[in-house]
């Protein structure tokens, strides 16, 4: 027995050390696995935070470029907005990435990769906007930067779906490693339980925490997956992903609204399905993109057009042989690079009509000119009439150049306050003779329709544009109704216009009970030399012509129209609270001769020696230069010249405005003017401008007026050092008893201004002629020196007598007279006189002797 017992305690102690070894070696082994376990979820939840990086990375980057491109389309600077706040969280994904990978050398590597794209995409970015702020939407629409940028973006696609790729790999490793672990947890907890009930507990214990913390390891997947489908979502185009089954495992509200899929009612969704007749969108869109066949490189994206709208399907492979969709609407893209396209075209056809203009009116310059030197030289009555028939020719020539440089919105216009109702309505008798008895012609000009700040002629020439093109729209006759009303265009209108600014306009409305015309007609009616008209029977400029002067004049233009129902053409110009100004157009005169010098500055040859014939013919003395630069030689040698008559666009290191500073900085009372057939960039504004222009073609009468008048207002010079020095720098002397020498007259009436000029220059006077009160205080402010005021009562703006109030207040000793053709009004202030419209040589020498006795008394 003791044998026995000594065996048997032998046999206990070698089985309860045996069992202690097992339970203890289970326990160590259970634990270990555990532990290991633990570790790889810890590496799985790490794996699926890395993939969930990589992908909000990459919708940070294209977050980043859709706000650049929203900048650069629309130039608004709060589109950069997100555009920046994407870049911070790129950096910010890429930086939390690279933190998580220090000790994986391959994910580390294809993050380095993942980095140094992203880095050339955003550089390429920010160097598009640089561009775009430096030199314009023109220098970021270059095709190579189009190219690079999406090969860029395709490379970190590429990388982000490798990376993505290799951490599912990894992941699905993993997941394995965790499960075998877990298997031998439990099979060591078995084992425990086998051994001893201490060691069952223990197991037990082992395997409710390992329960706990795969638990904690499933709430962490879940959290990953909501992580997951809020990334999905944040997306607003529809997204869904694909298994190698055909099954749809994830996706987007988007895609579901897409699909007309309501998942409560249909758990599942296939690809078969999405591609069946019962959803005939879905499949028109989808099998282009051939979802259900296999990607043969990795990524394919293809275009699909459907029910008037054009869609982009992209659709990148899974490594499990799933694949990812996503559907992209790009209809609105496609109609702004459209838009674009077509402005692009119209600025270079702009470009193009425009220099053909310049050339043509220098032609025709020439054509005038010579006709006009023959039509003085003849007095045959048949030799007149052909050349009045050829002079109508180049008039006719002239207007085909204005309707090329208004399509070109380089037409010079003369923008002022006008009546638009009043000015349509003038047009009745006009319209009627050139519409002809067929034609009804209707107006409602709404009575308080407003001003519009426009050049009234070329708002003419656009409505007698639009009612002939009705009449040629109504060959069986018909209605024209012209309508005229104040109208607003709000922001909602103006988002859909992007080159309308909100705000009041005047509608001026051109409507017919014509044919109409269909929508592929309307889209092209505005083009340059476009017509629906017969061969021979239409330029196709005069709708290009009215869209121009409208552009020109920040304004706007629609068109509504529909077969059988007739035509609408709105022309929308800015309304204006300034008043109409009432001027009245002096009558053309012929040329007046005069003995000047004359400076002729042209490049064309064949315009300067006609231009110099005629001037010579007047009378003038007349020397030519062929460039500014010759110019300017001639003028540093002999200063002695009366007028500048220069073109503007000239070739020369000089421009034609920096000759006309040099020539008077050389001589101060050197008159100027100008010339143009096209020069809309060349020439000041005209509010800023001293210096007076006339257009090209102009005739002969038409010169000799404007030389006139240039030389009846230019500046005179200052008084020889010797006279008494009795005036201040800056206020004129009082004038001498015995004779007024210098005379100051303001005289709106340019023809009135000049024959009074004429008559004082007779008198022995030096005389500087302006046409408003304005003027007049301009000169005096400047420091010029005169003896006399001679102003017109009834001036536009300052009055003649406010005129007269504040050249007494500011310049006690100056006599003035004031010219009106209502007599004598009121008792005058003292050292003013009237003198009675209309007034003789006699007359104006009698006053300028009375101012001379006359002494006034300082104030």
């Amino acid at each position: 027995m003791p044998r026995v017992t000594r065996s048997i305690g032998l046999f206990g102690m070698i089985v309860a050390a045996t069992v202690s070894v097992l339970v203890v070696t289970s326990a160590l082994l259970a634990v270990e696995r555990s532990n290991s376990a633990a570790r790889q979820q810890r590496l799985v939840t790490a794996n699926y935070e890395t993939m969930s990086l990589a992908r909000q990375t990459l919708i940070a980057l294209q977050d980043a470029e859709i706000g650049q491109r929203s900048y650069l389309l629309t130039g608004d600077e709060r589109h950069l907005q997100p555009y920046e706040a994407a870049r911070l969280r790129v950096d910010a994904m890429l930086r939390l990435l690279e933190a998580g990978s220090r000790d994986d050398g391959a994910t580390r590597r294809q993050i380095t990769e993942i980095r140094a794209t992203a880095g050339v995409r955003l550089s390429q970015l920010s160097a598009a906007i640089a561009a775009f702020q430096q030199y314009g939407r023109d220098a970021t629409q270059l095709p190579e930067r189009a190219e690079i940028g999406q090969r860029t973006i395709e490379t970190l696609r590429d990388l982000t779906e490798r990376f993505i790729a290799s951490q599912r790999e990894l992941l699905a490793q993993r997941l394995t490693m965790v499960q075998s672990e877990q298997d031998e947890a439990d099979l060591a907890g078995l084992l425990v339980l086998g051994g001893a009930f201490a060691c069952l507990i223990a197991g037990m214990f082992m395997i409710m925490r390992s329960g706990v913390q795969l638990e904690r390891t499933r709430q962490e997947l879940a959290a990953r997956s909501n992580l997951l489908q809020t990334t999905l979502e944040s997306l607003s185009d529809p997204i869904f992903v694909l298994d190698a089954d055909g099954t749809v495992v994830a996706w987007n509200q988007s895609f579901a609204t897409f699909a007309k899929w309501d998942s409560t009612r249909m758990p599942a969704l296939n690809r078969d399905y999405l591609l069946s007749e019962r959803l005939p969108a879905t499949r028109a869109i989808l099998q282009a993109a051939r979802i259900d066949q296999p990607l043969a490189d990795g990524s394919q994206t293809v275009r699909v057009s459907h029910e008037d709208r054009e869609y982009e399907v992209s659709r990148g492979a899974m490594s499990d042989g799933g694949s990812v969709v996503r559907i992209m609407e790009i209809t609105d893209q496609l109609r702004d690079e459209a838009a674009l396209r077509q402005g692009q075209k119209m600025e270079a056809l702009g470009q193009l009509t425009g220099g053909m203009a310049h050339d043509f009116n220098n032609i025709l310059q020439v054509v005038q000119t010579n006709l006009d030197l023959v039509k003085a030289a003849t007095d045959d009555p048949a030799a007149i009439a052909r050349l009045r028939s050829a002079s109508a020719a180049a008039d006719h020539g002239a207007r085909l150049t204005q309707q090329l440089l208004a399509f070109a919105r380089r037409q010079p216009l003369a923008p002022q306050p006008t009546n638009v109702g009043r000015l349509a309505s003038e047009l009745e008798s006009l319209l009627k003779h050139a519409l002809g008895e067929r034609i009804a012609i209707e107006f409602a000009i709404a009575p308080d329709a407003g001003n519009a700040k426009i050049d009234p002629g070329q708002l003419e020439n656009a409505i007698l544009n639009l009612a002939i093109n009705a009449r040629d729209a109504m060959p069986e006759g018909g209605t024209v109704r012209i309508e005229v009303a104040n109208a607003m265009l709000d922001k909602r209108y103006a988002a859909l216009h992007p080159e309308v600014e909100p705000g009041p306009y005047v509608l001026v409305d051109v409507g017919d009970s014509g044919t109409g015309m269909p929508p592929e007609v309307v889209a092209h009616a505005f083009d340059p030399f476009f017509t629906t008209k017969s061969e021979g029977k239409g330029t196709g400029l005069g709708l290009s012509m009215v869209y121009g002067f409208v552009q020109q004049s920040n304004g706007h233009i629609r068109i509504d129209s529909a077969i059988g129902q007739g035509t609408s053409v709105k022309l929308y110009l800015p309304r204006t609270d300034e008043p109409v100004v009432e001027q009245a157009r002096p009558e053309p005169v012929g040329a007046a001769r005069g003995r000047e010098r004359v400076l002729v500055v042209e490049d064309n040859e064949d315009v300067r020696g006609a231009v110099v014939e005629m001037l010579l013919g007047w009378g003038y003395r007349v020397a030519a230069a062929g460039s500014p630069d010759e110019a300017a030689a001639l003028l540093e040698k002999d200063r002695d010249f009366d007028l500048l008559f220069t073109d503007v666009v000239m070739p020369g290191a000089m421009s034609a405005v920096e000759l006309a500073a040099l020539a008077r900085r050389l001589r101060p009372d050197i008159a100027v003017l100008l010339t143009s057939g096209y020069a809309r960039d060349l020439i000041p504004d005209a509010s800023r401008s001293e210096y007076p222009m006339i257009a090209k073609p102009y005739r002969g009468e038409e010169l000799g007026l404007r030389v006139r008048q240039a030389l009846g207002v230019r500046p005179r010079p200052k008084e020889p050092a010797e006279r008494p020095p009795e005036r201040s720098a800056t206020a004129p002397a009082a004038a001498r008893p015995a004779q007024v020498r210098r005379v100051l007259v303001v005289e709106d009436e340019v023809v009135l201004r000049m024959s009074t000029t004429d008559m004082l220059e007779h008198l022995g006077c030096q005389v500087a002629g302006v046409g408003s009160g304005e003027d007049a205080l301009g000169l005096l402010e400047r420091g010029e020196q005169f003896d006399l005021l001679l102003t017109d009562l009834g001036l536009p703006g300052m009055s003649g007598a406010d005129l007269a109030d504040e050249t007494r207040r500011r310049y006690p000793a100056m006599p003035i007279i004031i010219a009106s053709g209502y007599g004598r009004t009121g008792r005058a202030p003292e050292g003013v006189q009237f003198i009675g419209k209309p007034y003789s040589s006699v007359d104006l020498e009698q006053a300028l002797a009375q101012a001379g006795r006359r002494t006034p008394q300082s104030t």
